[in-house]
């Protein structure tokens, strides 16, 4: 089977779920996998705790991924540092561009933070670059020279 490269279809997605991360294939690689995600079509209690929060919100449609969404593979290679961080306490980067949910930055705080660690200059002698992918749930900051390798499949049946 052919592998179609799928980084204009995981940019384009307006949602993403975590699925899995690894170390691999192969030494200084890393790859996550993401589901694409889509509101529920019904409504739900939001069940914060509170009843006086729950009225005032009211129901909400859970942003959902399942059977027929899209399972992305994102494959970073001759990785020289990668982060995992919780969305809920991650700072926006001051360039942070929300129309994308794959992310490059020329600069930030992350590619700050590896070049004054001394670690980042001199593990490769091409340019480094901060990659973002931006879920729900986590976003995972990669500093490596190249682009992911991004491939798309359905999600399968349980």
């Amino acid at each position: 089977m052919s592998t179609i490269d799928a980084t204009a279809l995981l940019a384009a997605e307006r949602w993403l779920r975590f699925h899995d991360l690894r170390a691999g294939p192969g030494f200084g690689s890393v790859t996550l996998w993401v589901d694409a995600a889509e509101p529920a079509q019904t409504e739900t209690p939001l069940g914060s705790g509170s009843d006086r929060i729950d009225r005032i919100i009211g129901p909400v449609h859970a942003i959902e991924s399942g059977p027929g969404s899209l399972r992305y593979r994102v494959v970073f290679r001759d990785c020289v540092a990668w982060t995992w961080r919780d969305e809920s306490y991650a700072l926006p980067e001051e360039s942070e561009d929300h129309s994308t949910m794959l992310r490059c930055y020329r600069s930030s705080r992350f590619l700050d933070y590896c070049r004054a660690s001394g670690f980042a200059e001199g593990m490769t002698d091409r340019p480094l670059e901060h990659f973002a992918v931006v879920t729900l749930d986590a976003i995972l900051d990669v500093l490596c020279p190249e682009s992911p390798e991004v491939t798309a499949r359905p999600v399968p049946q349980d």
